[in-house]
């Protein structure tokens, strides 16, 4: 209930995002081996709600289509590990304060990652494409093959501000022009004016939302535009994070009634949480909005800020099936500066939080429960409404039986690598 209304708003800002941004413009920007492009994409990767494997197929058509392997991997860190419904989903279990500081760990984290890349990594003609092959059976497809572009001859979704400007002047021109139709032999009596000034008006909104020269005449309408924005957030996007959350939220849950209240009460335990972290989050398949309520449910019982910040950057971040494809896609040296810069920077920048944490007798509050609010209370009892329908809508369309699939081909390469070395001890 508490995070209905804030994953809700996440999934509609994500299909406003997918229509917004460029996707040649994003380009356009990556192409650099500088500071200012690694910036740029790592800026461009915070809102842009992906996993850590449906981001894989993304960076490699962007390197394909001309993108920097230092911006690559700057976007390769946000994009999974922030997201616009992921930094609502914060916000309503840790407050506004922590979710500013997840998308700023995300992008320092990414900045610096990128940085490396560039010192390390020197582009040469033939890593400008990257490889085709994948690690033996350790990839699963998660690309979206079910996407239905908003134009029929190309991908890239993009609606620019002008157009959608003309799109909605257009919207309101037909309406007017309907609604100064006679219907039944009547007017509408919702227009005052009469004939001679209502006319000119419509001449006007119809001049106004005349493509210009050289636009395409078949574009998107308002109704295709809206509706494909509700389909790629409310579709598309939660097919993808839905099952996800569902098992955050339930091992949160069962976190939170088996830890002790004093496990992590002791120096020596806070000390030894951040490895644990790591060690957790690295090989484990969780999104960003899942790994909110896990990383709640472990403050609420004594976990450190810092320690649960790492879990919640290399949780999102990495997994090992997304390594493996990484390494098969950009290399060996690229993988190795990802999943090292991500353990080294995310584990820092979380031990510095705790001791600005624990030097100013701070704490971070933890939000479990509702508002006492009626109007709050209210607006979230029918997001947990809206978000259970949805659940059930997407559930019963296969979200259900993808995200199974998804979370065992993720466990199964786990399990087979502990299986081996068991087998060599």
């Amino acid at each position: 209930m508490l995070l209905a209304p804030m994953l809700l708003l996440g999934l509609f800002l994500a299909g406003l995002i997918h229509v917004l941004i460029s996707r040649e413009a994003i380009l356009r920007w990556l192409s650099g081996d500088n500071l200012k492009s690694v910036a740029a994409s790592a800026a461009i990767g915070v809102p842009v709600p992906l996993c850590s494997c449906s981001v894989v197929p993304v960076v490699a058509e962007m390197r394909k289509k001309g993108a920097s392997r230092s911006s690559c991997m700057s976007f390769l860190i946000t994009a999974p590990e922030t997201g616009a419904d992921s930094i609502l989903v914060t916000h309503a279990f840790f407050g506004f304060v922590a979710a500013v500081v997840r998308p700023v760990v995300s992008f320092l984290t990414a900045v610096v990652a990128g940085i490396f890349c560039i010192g390390i990594i020197r582009d040469d003609i033939d890593a400008r494409k990257p490889r085709r092959h994948h690690a033996d059976g350790d990839h699963h497809d998660h690309d979206h093959d079910d996407h239905v572009s908003l134009y029929a001859d190309q991908d890239d979704c993009y609606v620019s501000l002008g157009q959608l400007k003309r799109l909605i002047v257009a919207w309101l021109a037909q309406t007017v022009r309907g609604t100064a139709t006679p219907a039944g032999g009547r007017q509408a009596a919702s227009w005052v004016k009469p004939d001679f000034r209502r006319e000119p008006a419509v001449a006007r909104l119809a001049e106004h939302s005349a493509p210009p020269p050289g636009s395409h005449e078949d574009g998107p309408t308002l109704r295709e535009v809206i509706k494909h924005v509700l389909r790629y957030g409310f579709v598309e996007v939660a097919d993808d994070i839905l099952f996800a959350l569902l098992v955050g939220v339930a091992l949160g849950g069962v976190l939170f009634l088996a830890i002790p209240d004093d496990l992590m009460s002791s120096e020596a335990a806070r000390w030894i949480s951040y490895p644990i972290m790591v060690v957790v989050g690295i090989p484990l398949y969780i999104c960003a909005s899942a790994s909110t309520p896990v990383a709640a449910a472990l403050v609420a019982r004594g976990l450190s800020p810092g320690a649960a910040l790492i879990f919640l950057m290399t949780g999102p971040a990495t997994n090992s099936g997304t390594i493996a494809v990484m390494v098969s896609q950009f290399g060996a040296r690229f993988g190795t500066i990802y999943v090292g810069v991500v353990i080294a920077v995310t584990t820092a920048l979380g031990i510095l939080i705790d001791m600005v944490v624990i030097a100013a007798g701070l704490t971070m509050p933890v939000n479990l429960s509702g508002s006492q609010a009626p109007a709050i209370q209210l607006l979230q009892w029918a997001g947990a409404l809206v978000l259970i329908a949805l659940i059930v809508w997407r559930f019963r369309a296969g979200a259900l039986r993808s995200g199974w699939e998804e979370l065992l081909s993720n466990i199964r390469p786990v399990a087979r690598r502990l299986r081996e070395a068991w087998k060599r001890s």
